[in-house]
């Protein structure tokens, strides 16, 4: 039988059905593909392609597509779901239908949704699912899996802590990226893929499946959604009032009771867990950038993985569920979201947990306990799964602003800095290329001081706690340069990204590092004499030199940095140092 799968490299897949029925098995292409999650074992990739394929050919409300690459050198793969056979994003969103997009794969150590999309879109289509009735009012959209070249690299060794399948894939991609942390730096071809996907359907619902690392606890199944607070206002009600209580109410008639993300506060449950403040590198956090609710399924990494497969399975029928319930309502609350969002005049950039404020929770534990190490001989906890325990918890969920922002009217961007231009195009940005060279008065940003990691965070050294001075400058811009209208559906998205102080800013990432380079230096010998005139003839720079030197004592002994400090304040220090390149303008 393996010639059939060599041969499918080069022939046609209608030769292919051809040559098989000549050899006697009268099987369809792919039909010999079986989910064998209960015998704890995922689908290869390969395996899972075919197998959308061969239900692409099976079927006409459905078809695979190859929507860009990735950096294993294989194609990005997207299969759709559509009662309507038009495939095509403008048709979907003006047929009045909900979007459900579901990603698989982003952690190929984690395949649990790998194999329960490919459970939930044969039963679909075959019309063995009762489930099916929803898709009357749904469009649905699966990715097979995004991580490829992790799906490739499989090893019965890629999860120390978790139980099964007998072999799953890397978390990292072919680059040893992180796509979960990608979202905004857009690192990889796989993100680079899927952003544009994404965008142009604009999913009302966005589902991405995970499988656990952490404490122990008898739930199969964990959630964590969109903080609420990151979305408008009637967004955040809906998902907080309709949408969460009916998918864990749902949820509650599987063999599979779902709990928030446990995210224990301390080693035990008991003492309360947290909420997650989803920032945008996070496929959930990017969704709700752009008003889409985002769900991250998180089974639990000791659980039976066809237990881990069946739970997702049901909770991606219960999302579709109310996908097709609540179609009109979904639209009415998403375009009710972009009224609000385009009318803010300032966002939140970075949020801390408000600890003062909690809600309870009915929760199911394990008891925490001590006992030796066999392994160092000092004392180790442990979960006891004998011992259970059931009541309320505080649910940690609110959180406070940090850092807040203006919303201007424009930014505007010189084109030298391709790589963000690249980015902003992605994701659907509208810019303007200036026809002539031109000077403006704009809000520019210096850099004060920032924090560098020492070590690299999925191939950067992120930049935080970033300090601004802000000014408002003439500028000189070229033609070419970009002028970005902000008041445009990725207002939020712009504002996060081209803040330096926003958490996963395009500064953050390490884009702009270039501005923190001095160009042009001064040799002390020649200076004092100009550093002796300045002085002279600018008072206020003489005040402020007089004072550094007496409340800085360290400075007041360090003859270069008393230069430095003037040589900085003068017209020789060059403009671009320190100063952000993305500049604003307001009304």
């Amino acid at each position: 039988m393996n010639w059939r799968k060599n041969v499918c490299k080069h022939i046609s897949k209608d030769v292919l059905v051809l040559a098989t029925m000549l050899a006697g098995t009268f099987m369809p292409l792919a039909a010999q593909v079986e989910l064998r999650y209960e015998q704890n074992e995922t689908v290869t990739w390969e395996e899972a392609i075919e197998m959308y394929r061969w239900l692409d050919e099976q079927y006409d409300d459905a078809r695979l597509m190859e929507v860009g690459s990735t950096d294993a050198g294989r194609p990005l793969h997207l299969f759709i779901i559509d009662r309507d056979r038009k495939f095509e994003p403008e048709a979907a969103k003006n047929s009045g239908k909900s979007i459900l997009f579901i990603n698989n794969g982003i952690h190929p150590g984690e395949p649990c949704g790998v194999d329960a999309s490919l459970k939930l879109a044969r039963d679909l289509l075959s019309g063995e699912d009762s489930y099916s009735s929803y898709l009357d009012n749904t469009v649905v959209l699966i990715v097979p899996i995004l991580n490829v070249g992790g799906a490739l690299m499989r090893s019965a060794y890629n999860r120390a802590n978790q139980n099964g399948p007998v072999e799953q894939g890397f978390r990292g991609n072919a680059r040893n990226l992180d796509l979960n942390r990608d979202f905004i730096k857009l690192d990889s071809r796989n993100t680079r893929s899927l952003v544009p996907v994404i965008r142009s359907w604009d999913p009302h619902i966005i589902v991405d499946t995970h499988t656990s690392n952490g404490s122990d606890y008898p739930y199969t199944i964990t959630l964590i959604h969109s903080h609420a607070q990151r979305h408008e206002a009637s967004q955040a009600r809906f998902i907080d009032s309709t949408l969460i209580p009916s998918l864990f109410k749902g949820m509650e008639t599987s063999p599979y009771e779902m709990s928030p993300y446990v995210w224990s506060r301390n080693r035990s449950p008991e003492e309360g867990i947290l909420a997650f403040m989803d920032y945008p590198r996070y496929t959930s956090g990017y969704a709700s950038l752009f008003n889409t609710i985002a769900f991250t399924v998180e089974t639990h990494m000791f659980k039976p993985f066809g237990d881990r497969v069946l739970s997702t399975w049901y909770f991606l029928r219960e999302t579709l569920k109310f996908s097709g319930l609540h179609s009109a309502e979904l639209s009415e609350i998403k375009k009710r979201a972009w009224e609000e969002k385009l009318n803010r005049d300032e966002f939140t950039l970075q949020w801390t947990l408000d600890d003062s404020r909690y809600d309870m929770i009915p929760f199911k534990g394990y008891q925490v306990k001590e006992k030796e190490s066999k392994v160092s001989g000092l004392t180790r906890y442990y979960y006891d799964r004998e011992e259970t325990w059931e009541k309320e918890i505080p649910y940690y969920k609110y959180f406070k602003a940090v850092s807040t922002v203006d919303v201007p009217e424009y930014y505007v961007l010189p084109s030298a800095w391709s790589q963000v231009v690249e980015r902003l195009q992605l994701n659907g940005v509208t810019l303007f290329p200036l026809d002539s060279d031109s000077i403006v008065e704009a809000g520019v940003y210096y850099i004060d001081s920032y924090e560098t990691d020492r070590q690299a965070y999925n191939g950067h050294y992120r930049h935080s706690d970033v300090k601004v001075r802000k000014h408002t400058e003439s500028i000189q811009l070229l033609a070419g340069d970009y002028l970005i209208p902000v008041r445009q559906p990725a207002i939020e998205y712009l504002v996060q990204t081209l803040e330096p102080e926003g958490y996963d800013s395009f500064f953050s990432w390490n884009f702009f590092d270039e501005i923190l380079f001095r160009n042009e230096y001064f040799s002390p010998y020649i200076f004092e004499e100009s550093a002796e005139k300045l002085l002279q003839e600018d008072p206020e720079l003489r005040k402020a030199f007089q004072e550094k030197r007496k409340d800085d004592p360290a400075f007041a002994k360090n003859a270069y940095l008393q230069l430095s400090f003037i040589y900085e304040r003068s017209h020789w220090s060059e403009p671009t140092y320190m100063r952000y390149p993305v500049y604003r303008l307001s009304k």
